[in-house]
């Protein structure tokens, strides 16, 4: 033990140290920064009263334009969508009071949520009719 206390008393040591902890703290930092940056919605889906298939397409989208997609794995999603720059005419992300709508298997899923920075768990519900859209034809063409 007293070797080592005298090994990490020598200035050459010192420095290192002190080196590695301030590299910790710019990492952490830079870490903390790049999560603030997309909003990462996560969680559950449930597709017809069971957790969705694997494979289903997962689409973010904010005022009609897709912003990220995913496919479902085990019931679950997971998205990142990144920031809007605010100094460009394009929309290339969110911004504060943008509401995010996710569509999963090409059905629009809810809840729709307000865009967030960071990680929060929000699991989707997919309220689906399983009536096949060219059913509908027929029906209408019933009542004609």
């Amino acid at each position: 033990m007293k070797m080592l206390w005298k090994r990490l008393s020598e200035k050459p040591t010192q420095k290192a140290l002190g080196f590695f902890v301030v590299m910790c703290l710019v990492c952490g930092w830079v870490g903390a920064d790049e999560l603030a940056w997309y909003c990462r919605p996560w969680g559950s889906v449930n597709y017809r009263g069971q957790p969705a298939p694997d494979g289903l397409k997962v689409v973010a989208f904010i005022q009609e334009a897709a912003f990220d997609s995913c496919e479902t794995k085990y019931g679950e999603y997971s998205l990142a969508i990144p920031k809007d720059d605010p100094e460009t005419k394009e929309k290339e992300g969110w911004a504060d009071g943008d509401l995010i709508t996710v569509q999963v298997g090409g059905y629009t899923a809810v809840p729709s949520f307000a865009a967030f920075s960071g990680k929060q768990q929000i699991n989707l519900y997919l309220p689906t009719l399983d009536v096949k859209l060219t059913t509908w034809g027929k029906i209408k063409g019933l009542f004609r």
